[in-house]
Order: C-alpha cells, then structure tokens, then sequence
C-alpha cells in the first residue's frame, strides 16, 4: 500500500530511549514543505497545450464559473459553462453581469452535463473538466461524449480525486453515499478503462497524491480546520443535527472526512490530458 510499510516490532529500547533522541529532528524536518503543486498547476497545463486565442472550450460541471472566467482572462478563449444544476447556472450568470465586458463576452452558461453537451460535433478545441467525473454513473459515456464534441486534435483537462487502497470499503461507502460520489467512478481502473474504449488518447496522466490537501493545509490551514470539525461533529453529533438536521449534519461530516483523508493518502488528486487523435 502507498505510504505504509509493515510496522517495526515493540522494542522498549528504542522507544524510550533511541526515539526521543531524534525526535525533535524528525518533527523539524517533517516541517519542511515538500513544495506541494496548488490548483494553479491545471491552468498550465492548459498553457502548455498552446491553444490560439478564441478557441473554443467547454467547461464541463462549471458550478458558479469560477473556471470559465479564468480561462477567458488568462487565455483569451471563449468558454461555455454547462452544469446541471440551475442554482450554480444562476449565480454564474450573475457573476458575468459584473465582469468586463471583454470576458463576459467570451462566456456562456447553459444547461448541461458530461453526458450532454449542448454543441456539435467536433466543435470544441478543450473540454475541462474539474471534479465532475465521480458524479457520473457511467465515465464511459462522458468521455464518448468529449470525444464527439472535440475537433481532431483537440484535448480534455480532467481533475479529479480518486479513492486509493487505504480507503476501507466500509469507509468508502458511507463517504461516497453522503458525498453523490458514484464508487465506480472513484475507482482509477475504472477511469483508465473508460478513457481507453472512448477513442480518447492519453497524453498524460499526474498523479498529485496529497499535494493539493498540503498546500491548502500549508497556505489556510484547511485540513486542521476539517479535523477540528470533524472532532466537533462526532464528540456532540446531536448539537449540530437539532440546529441543522440529519442531512445538513452528514454532508458537512462527509466534507470534512474528505478533507482529512486527501490528508491521509486515502483520497488522491489525479489529473488526464487527453486528445482525441488526428488534426494538424
């Protein structure tokens, strides 16, 4: 399993005595960052790919459009948001009254999904993708439906996280259930197989392990804010759930969760930059 080796057998000696000699330095040294990549690393991915100014993208799952503005400011592309949520299209619409005309004019939001993209076949030069693909049933249809909406050439960007061995099934089903995480989609073999019968072909695959929970923990100190919660949520469970009710009080425990266990390495962040073959 990744990160855990089989545990050294009970030695007093070293415990008592060999350990505290070292521990001090093994805590400093343990407060050394390992120079965790932040989200930031997705938009150069995208940078790399070289896309002119004015190429066409979806922004698949755009929840509020935070994505969709930045790829028009930071690019020049003309983004179209799909979500299937009306509440996320709203506020995105809202959001785009208030930007620079120049960006508001490269971004659209429409209804939509993985599996239902509002546009034409081989009409899109990118499709983002970013923590969507655990939401779907069936990853193989979503990734069908990129190859058909992209022109030959033409890439996905996918972020997603990914359960890992260390997540115990018994975990994993709670989690998963309070989370709308369909299991399948969690699972990496299931993602590569779907990617695989698409036609879609793989550029890269980056697997970033903890390194987004790090940096987030490194930068606000989100993780220990999680675990606090978290320790909060389960000492006085019934609190929170006379406040706010058995659902509110499940979601915000399974958010918490999530976020200590990307801590843990029981969660994992993954990114896929495909392309579907063909083009110049």
């Amino acid at each position: 399993m990744v990160g855990q080796t089989r545990p050294v057998a009970w030695d007093r000696e070293f415990l008592y005595d060999t350990y505290p000699r070292i521990e001090e330095a093994f805590s400093a040294r343990l407060d050394e960052s390992l120079a965790p990549r932040d989200p930031s690393v997705l938009l150069q991915v995208v940078r790399e790919l070289g896309l002119r100014p004015d190429s066409r993208v979806v922004d698949v799952g755009c929840g509020e459009g935070t994505y969709a503005f930045r790829l028009a400011t930071h690019f020049g592309l003309r983004v179209l948001g799909i979500d299937p949520v009306q509440r996320h299209l709203d506020l995105a619409r809202e959001v785009r009254r208030d930007v620079v005309p120049e960006i508001a004019s490269r971004v659209s939001f429409e209804r939509g999904s993985a599996t239902r993209v509002p546009t034409a076949d081989a009409s899109i030069d990118l499709v983002w993708c970013r923590d969507v693909m655990v939401h779907v049933a069936h990853p193989e249809d979503a990734y069908a439906e990129f190859a058909r909406v992209l022109r030959p050439g033409g890439h996905v960007v996918g972020y997603q996280v990914v359960a890992t061995d260390l997540l115990p099934r018994e975990e994993a089903d709670w989690l998963f259930a309070v989370m709308g995480v369909v299991p399948d989609s969690a699972d990496p073999a299931v993602l590569d197989r779907a990617i695989a019968v698409s036609g879609l072909e793989v550029v890269d695959t980056i697997d970033l392990a903890s390194e987004w929970g790090e940096w987030s923990e490194e930068q606000e100190g989100r993780a220990s804010r999680a675990l606090l919660h978290l320790a909060r949520l389960l000492r006085e469970p019934e609190r929170y759930r006379a406040e706010f009710g058995d659902e509110a009080y499940d979601v915000m425990l399974g958010d918490c969760r999530w976020h200590v266990h990307r801590m843990e390495g029981k969660l994992a962040g993954r990114i896929d930059v495909l392309r579907r073959p063909g083009g110049g």
